[in-house]
């Protein structure tokens, strides 16, 4: 799609307003369709901008569909204000108000450390195969990642990257990582589980079911609307881009001893690790 902010023909600001939730290292963004059309453009800069004009420099992505996640905005708050522009069939130029929002702080930031795995950098370059290749999974893992804090160490004993049952490389089957860790005592209040992706599938990277001690948490969802860039590409390392998962773990689910921390990747394709940590609050 032609970058559409460079025609120099008018621009009408549309009653579309933006919806933004923010989130830790991303901020999603939905509208209402402007008409018939093609594409949309989203772009965004740095920042609590009144009244900035889009341009080539300011966009961020491409989008096929009423819904947009820019995600990799770091582990700190950020503020970004944003557009959607797009051209209807009509040929009509339109453009959303400027929308304006800031990113939460992630607990790897404000909490306490209890379970860590890897560095939360943005690399994972310190799991597992990371530097072997993904083609190693199933000879160096035949029976999945069962990794105990404290005791492994992550670049032998957590892979970088988890096949889902879409990937043939490794055996088109479900595939669980545990996470185990011992608490002394048990905490005051709830903690938080922290999982941050450096990549995923760009198209089928589905789901996982996480569960603490056996017992349900949540299910995370790792597709998203993504750019145009993306689309032919399939393999770790040339994916959809990073991503980051951060929920509450009452403290009900907890107890004195050992606890396990399980990500079953029952759905979809790959998804590849910066790092997973259990943080406790205060």
């Amino acid at each position: 799609m032609a970058n559409t902010a460079e025609t120099g023909m008018p621009w009408r600001v549309t009653d579309r307003a933006l919806v933004l939730t923010p989130e830790v290292g991303s901020v999603r963004l939905a509208w209402r369709a402007f008409g018939p059309m093609v594409a949309y453009e989203v772009h965004g800069v740095p920042g609590r901008r009144e009244g900035w004009r889009p341009n080539g420099s300011t966009r961020i992505s491409v989008a096929t569909t009423t819904g947009f996640v820019h995600r990799g905005l770091g582990a700190y708050d950020a503020t970004w204000s944003y557009r959607v522009l797009a051209v209807t069939s009509d040929g009509e130029h339109l453009m959303t108000p400027v929308a304006v929002t800031t990113t939460t702080t992630s607990v790897t930031v404000t909490g306490r450390p209890i379970a860590v795995v890897g560095a939360f950098d943005g690399s994972g370059l310190d799991l597992a195969i990371s530097s072997s290749g993904f083609v190693h999974y199933r000879t160096t893992f035949p029976s999945d990642v069962d990794f105990r804090y404290g005791f492994d160490s992550p670049e032998r004993r957590w892979s970088y990257v988890q096949p889902g049952p879409e990937d043939a490389w490794a055996g088109r089957r479900s595939h669980r990582f545990r996470l185990r860790f011992d608490l002394d005592e048990l905490p005051d209040g709830d903690v938080d589980l922290a999982l941050w992706l450096v990549d995923r599938h760009p198209t089928r990277a589905g789901s996982a079911s996480i569960a603490v001690n056996c017992l349900p948490l949540e299910t995370l969802l790792f597709d998203e609307t993504i750019g145009e860039t993306h689309q032919s590409l399939v393999v770790p390392g040339s994916g959809a881009g990073p991503a980051y998962f951060e929920m509450p773990v009452p403290r009900d689910l907890l107890r004195l001893g050992e606890n396990t921390v399980d990500i079953a990747k029952d759905h979809g394709s790959w998804i590849a690790y910066d790092a997973i940590g259990v943080f406790g609050r205060g």
